[in-house]
């Protein structure tokens, strides 16, 4: 039989039994692994631990733990340390059926390693916490135990489960025209593939106004999640995060831009802004550099050594100038403001020339002595 449902009342004639199994499949498909809350782990100085009060949920069968509870770890080797962990165990065996708490005990060893977790047709294991047995040691300190509750290999947080989430990046992926009550009542998020979606992602990318090739990208190399919050009256908020597939880029961040929705008679989304974000920084012995997401590049520098105005200079005005190279070349001009802190006398800085690569600053003074550190502030576009 390849059509299943479920959970209907039994007539004389049609008798419909369900087991167990048959409601813990329907949860499953509705939520994953792992605690609701609590289930933390302290110690008392012995070698018992306790597990305070909460809640968690295995393979559709949910457990519940409404006072502290102590377990007991076996006493410790004389020479080598064991790492136990803290399990929740779903035991589906006839002559078990039911989910408790248990120390699952380590192998001794010169660098122990925490005990494998079974998970079968008939035993199902989460970690809450890993605790470490020293040798000879008698008692048990809060050092010695690591959470993880928060590791999803092992435990984490209950969610979506596992059939839900992997939609998310399939049928749930949203044209960029569609209206905000076409994403549902609440909050929605989805993620796009360039490689596997490139036409549609091209088109949100469309919408934006930015290609590939602003981030020096193709576009089978861009990936972006796409966050909203939408009412079934039109309203909404939508936020897309465009970033890098390869860990050599370090997922890069290439931009983040956020729109809004809030008229029932015209439901469409209004314009993109963009929300600047540091795409990378740096120093070297020209300066220091920001570059950020929206293609805008601050450079700047303050020379170390003191720069002094010519003697020979006519006019009344005594002057000299540098040339200093930005430590990141700008696509266009940039603007520069020059700087100088004073050293000796009146004076003040000016701009002689700049370039996409490097600029001139002045340094002028009244006086024969006048002297400062020159320096510039650069801000201009990167790309």
């Amino acid at each position: 039989m390849t059509e299943k449902y479920r959970f209907f009342d039994p007539t004389e004639d049609d008798p419909r039994d369900y087991s167990a199994d048959d409601f813990a499949r329907r949860y499953k498909l509705i939520l994953s692994n792992g605690f609701f809350y609590g289930l933390g782990i302290s110690t008392n100085n012995s070698m018992t631990v306790t597990v305070e009060e909460g809640a968690a949920f295995l393979e559709g069968y949910d457990y519940e733990n409404t006072s502290e509870l102590d377990l007991t770890h076996d006493s410790a080797d004389s020479s080598q340390d064991r790492i136990d962990r803290i399990v929740i165990r779903l035991d589906r065996r006839i002559e078990y059926r039911d989910i408790r708490a248990f120390v699952k005990k380590g192998s001794p060893a010169s660098t122990p390693s925490p005990p494998s977790l079974t998970r079968d047709d008939y035993i199902w294991e989460i970690s809450v916490a890993q605790v470490r047995i020293l040798a000879g040691k008698s008692f048990i300190e809060s050092s010695e135990i690591t959470d993880e509750r928060g590791n999803y290999e092992v435990c984490g947080r209950v969610g979506l489960a596992r059939e839900v989430n992997d939609q998310i990046t399939s049928v749930d992926v949203t044209e960029v025209d569609s209206y905000p009550s076409e994403y549902g009542e609440g909050v929605m998020s989805f993620r796009m593939s360039g490689n596997e979606t490139p036409g549609l992602f091209q088109e949100w990318l469309n919408s934006i106004g930015i290609s590939p090739s602003d981030y020096g990208r193709n576009m089978s190399q861009l990936r972006a999640h796409v966050f909203t919050q939408s009412n079934r009256n039109d309203t909404g908020v939508q936020t897309i995060t465009i970033y890098d597939w390869a860990r050599a880029q370090d997922y890069q961040i290439y931009g983040k831009f956020s729109r809004a929705a809030n008229a029932l008679d015209n439901p469409l989304w209004g314009t993109w802004h963009e929300e600047v974000l540091v795409y990378d920084r740096g120093s070297d012995e020209q300066g220091s550099w920001v570059r950020y997401t929206d293609g805008t590049m601050e450079c700047w520098f303050e020379d170390l050594e003191v720069t002094q105005v010519r003697v020979s200079a006519t006019g009344g005005t005594l002057w000299e100038y540098k040339t200093f190279n930005f430590p990141q070349p700008f696509d266009s001009i940039p603007v520069v403001t020059p700087l100088t802190r004073r050293e000796a006398s009146v004076q003040w800085a000016g701009l002689r020339a700049s370039t996409t690569s490097s600029c001139e600053i002045y340094i002028f003074s009244t006086s024969e002595d006048g002297s400062g550190y020159l320096g510039y502030h650069a801000k201009g576009r990167w790309r």
